[in-house]
């Protein structure tokens, strides 16, 4: 049995879908304005699927990471390569030893 808050949840949830549907059916684009019952709604269903197997990638430690690489980048750090073999040369590797592996 759903509890009252579950319920709501699934209401707003499928107020979402109802309005995504429409705007397909219609070829418009979405836009949607949200409600904070249904930000909290939608957000908590997106954080289940992605719990599922992309919650790694919203951990404090790995978006720091994920910051300190764009400031990398904007401050013009880091190095482009033309190939995968020239990335694999300038880390030290053998192609054909990775192509085996």
């Amino acid at each position: 049995m759903q509890t009252a808050a579950q319920r709501i949840s699934t209401g707003v949830l499928y107020s979402i879908v109802r309005r995504a549907r429409l705007a397909g059916v219609s070829r418009q684009p979405l836009t949607l304005t949200l409600s904070p019952e249904e930000s909290t709604a939608l957000a908590d269903v997106l954080t289940t699927v992605l719990e599922d197997d992309q919650s790694w990638y919203w951990t404090e430690a790995w978006q720091a990471g994920e910051r300190a690489a764009e400031e990398d980048i904007a401050a013009g750090e880091g190095e482009d390569f033309e190939t995968m073999e020239a990335f694999l040369e300038d880390l030290g590797l053998d192609l054909a030893e990775v192509k085996a592996a």
